[in-house]
């Protein structure tokens, strides 16, 4: 099989390609022969067939850009993301989850048969059983416009944007497994522990390092962009043309630690 992969030829629909996992898997993505079209507020570097500066929290500049985008859609990537400081609560989920859920129900329709989603969620989304009521009072709002509203009047939402927006992820992909494996369209996400970036190194501006050092899988270190970029891109390919509705821990085996009791359980997850 020579092209195990195959992302030959496939029209490919990326946000979030400009740094770090995003970055590393549209190189990646292009050198695997895929026609890359990319959403992002920042400067694209990889060759992709066209970058697109996208404001992932504004549906205007959403929509914008998908009327710029291919007729007929292959694969999606979701990899846009923010942290949570610096951006503000209300910002991180509608950049990391709003937008993204625009994006993606808007494209749907142009998902060729046999094509796919992937998106970026979290292992601090991985509490999101505990959360489910919250998560789908979330989703049951179906327009852009709704959940910005009812997100500008949560009260709690400040607790944690971040691991909520995760959250909305994980339950969105697993929900929307069914109905797209009736028209064969596959979604999932992977769940990244912390990872070397531009977002990590955001963060950690905000947030001690140490704070971060006890999420670190038991290799003790952050992962690579690239790591976490080789996943998504497996995640898509053919190589797992009968996978749906999983999320996917890349973690280095956290979230295996917690499972079996030999860690502390610091993000609640089940």
């Amino acid at each position: 099989m020579s092209d195990a992969l195959g992302y030959e030829g496939k029209k490919v629909v990326m946000t979030g390609a400009a740094s770090g996992m995003g970055a590393a898997a549209a190189h990646l993505l292009v050198e695997l022969g895929a026609e890359v079209h990319a959403l992002d507020i920042g400067d694209v570097t990889a060759p992709v067939a066209q970058s697109i500066r996208t404001d992932m929290k504004s549906k205007a500049s959403i929509d914008a850009a998908i009327s710029q985008l291919p007729g007929d859609i292959d694969i999606l990537f979701n990899c846009a993301g923010v942290p949570h400081p610096p951006a503000s609560a209300l910002d991180t989920v509608m950049i990391n989850f709003v937008g993204l859920r625009h994006l993606t129900d808007t494209l749907i329709p142009r998902i060729q048969t046999g094509g796919a989603i992937a998106s970026i969620a979290s292992t601090a989304g991985m509490a999101w059983k505990s959360n489910l009521e919250n998560v789908r009072t979330c989703l049951a709002l179906e327009t852009f416009d709704a959940t910005a509203a009812w997100l500008a009047d949560e009260p709690d939402l400040a607790a944690d944007p971040y691991g909520f927006s995760k959250q909305c992820i994980i339950v969105y992909t697993q929900t929307l497994a069914g109905e797209l494996a009736s028209r064969g369209i596959r979604i999932n996400c992977i769940s990244p522990s912390p990872t070397a970036s531009d977002f990590m190194s955001k963060l950690t501006k905000e947030i001690p390092e140490e704070a971060v050092t006890p999420f670190f899988p038991s290799n003790g270190r952050f992962a690579e962009p690239d790591e976490m970029g080789r996943a998504l891109v497996m995640m898509g390919s053919d190589l797992a043309c009968f996978v749906s509705g999983v999320n996917l821990p890349v973690d280095y085996g956290y979230c295996a630690e917690v499972a079996m009791g030999q860690r502390e359980n610091l993000m609640n997850i089940e």
